[in-house]
């Protein structure tokens, strides 16, 4: 096993990533021709190399700084970083150094169907580490373990073998983020997809746009303080083991209540992007296929300080049922599955709900703090439409006789919108007061209420 600590060379040129790459690459050949020639009882066994790695500023060496591998984590590392940089690397150097023809089952591996390159497995992983040496090899399957460090730092993981197949037999995978560092530095958004069901979403508003009361706000404040502070207390305080990671909110209240612009807020105010996690892409009706969407989700947001804001929550932190049937069963195998994912999450998770009433009791235990946004009263009504209607002389006095409708700040948003529209198009310069009651109307409308006019004028 090759478990003692890497070393870096003395500081060298700042430069990029290409010099330490083509050293891993060259260790990764030394690495496989000295354990072939081991397990073809070659005259000659070539000594176990170590990486030669320059300490010169690059992505590549501050990682290898920032997380102080051992050899063996470097090793399946470089493994699953190979087929990214050179993919047929691994065939030739096995081709190389074999003195015999047929199948080498020992060295593991499956040829990908795209690229047609041979892609290593946890046998693969096992064979270089550990030899024929039974106690390493069983040292390399804890290293890949789901729950392994490996696995949870989202650096590289096992994918799971087919049923009955060897235990390590999956592939080793890195993630696109990783790959990404210790290649070209540089770190792209992630997409919108199945992989990633979330898209990142960003507002142009500020605090003061936010009409709010005072305890909300000082709520508020409160996960401001943690982004700020939470990782001080937990290092220098000594609280690391005494504190589950990451913390968790729930906001609820009716819509248009300013759920989802707090949320874009506090990543404004924090330096954290937000990204708004798309239900309707992660739940699934196939059995298992929403505790893989989440997984993916959870993963990919591991350890890069973002936001998770899941809006209408209630459809996958709702209730759960009581178990008449299978379906009933999964469903609440995927709530349960939920509940541990947000509470092993290092970062901000924050869940929308129009009701609290709606969350799983298990869940609301568990946050940090609740936040209801309620809707606004005839005051706070007021100095909404006086910061969401256009700078008028008229409508300062516009908005004192507005503020008597029971309307939500998102309303009030779609109100002024439609007025505008409406009095340009009749060639006006400011939004009159029909204006205003014509769209107050259609929005009652929209909600099934209805409207009744309290300006006074008919």
């Amino acid at each position: 096993m090759i478990a003692q600590a890497l070393a870096l060379d003395p500081p060298a040129t700042p430069s990029g990533n290409a010099e330490n790459l083509a050293q891993t690459l060259e260790f990764l050949t030394l690495l496989i021709a000295a354990r072939v020639a081991e397990a073809t009882e070659a005259p000659e066994i070539p000594p176990l190399p170590q990486p030669a790695l320059l300490r010169d500023g690059s992505p590549f060496a501050q990682f290898l700084d920032d997380q102080a591998p051992k050899c063996d984590v470097f090793t399946i590392l470089a493994l699953a970083l190979a087929p990214h940089v050179r993919p047929g690397l691994l065939e030739k150097a096995f081709r190389d150094t074999l003195k015999r023809e047929g199948d080498f089952p020992e060295i593991g591996g499956i040829r990908d169907d795209t690229s047609r390159a041979l892609v290593p497995t946890g046998e693969t992983a096992a064979f270089l580490l550990a030899g024929d040496d039974l106690d390493a090899r069983f040292e390399v399957q804890r290293l890949l373990d789901p729950m392994g460090w490996l696995a949870n730092t989202a650096m590289v993981r096992l994918e799971p073998p087919r049923p009955g197949a060897p235990i390590l037999s999956g592939r080793l995978v890195i993630g696109a983020e990783m790959v990404q560092r210790l290649t070209t530095g540089q770190i792209s958004a992630p997409t919108f997809g199945a992989e990633f069901p979330a898209q990142h979403i960003t507002t142009r508003l500020t605090w003061a746009d936010l009409v709010l009361s005072d305890a909300v706000r000082g709520q508020l404040t409160e996960i401001r303080n943690w982004i700020d502070h939470a990782a001080a207390f937990r290092t220098e305080w000594g609280m690391q083991s005494r504190l589950r990671p990451g913390y968790r909110a729930l906001f609820y209240g009716p819509p248009g209540t300013g759920k989802t612009l707090t949320a874009m807020l506090i990543g404004q105010a924090t330096g954290r992007e937000v990204y708004r996690v798309d239900l309707s892409a992660v739940v699934s009706k196939y059995i298992g296929e929403t505790e893989k969407n989440l997984g993916a989700l959870f993963d990919r947001a591991a350890r890069r300080d973002w936001v998770l804001f899941f809006d209408e929550a209630d459809a996958l932190f709702g209730k759960r049922t009581q178990v008449k049937d299978s379906h009933d069963r999964y469903a609440n195998q995927e709530v349960s599955y939920l509940l541990q994912r947000v509470e092993d999450h290092d970062g901000l998770v924050i869940l929308a709900s129009n009701m609290r009433a709606n969350i799983d009791e298990a869940f609301l235990r568990r946050f940090n703090t609740i936040v209801r946004f309620s809707n606004p009263d005839v005051g706070e009504r007021h100095q909404i439409w006086l910061r969401s209607l256009p700078d008028r002389p008229a409508h300062p006095a516009l908005a004192q006789q507005l503020a008597v409708y029971e309307l939500s700040g998102g309303n009030i948003v779609n109100v002024v919108q439609q007025a505008g529209i409406a009095a340009l198009a009749r060639g006006a310069q400011e939004i009159g007061l029909q204006d205003a009651l014509r769209a107050i109307a259609a929005e009652m409308e929209k909600e099934g209420r209805v409207f009744r006019d309290l300006s006074g004028q008919r």
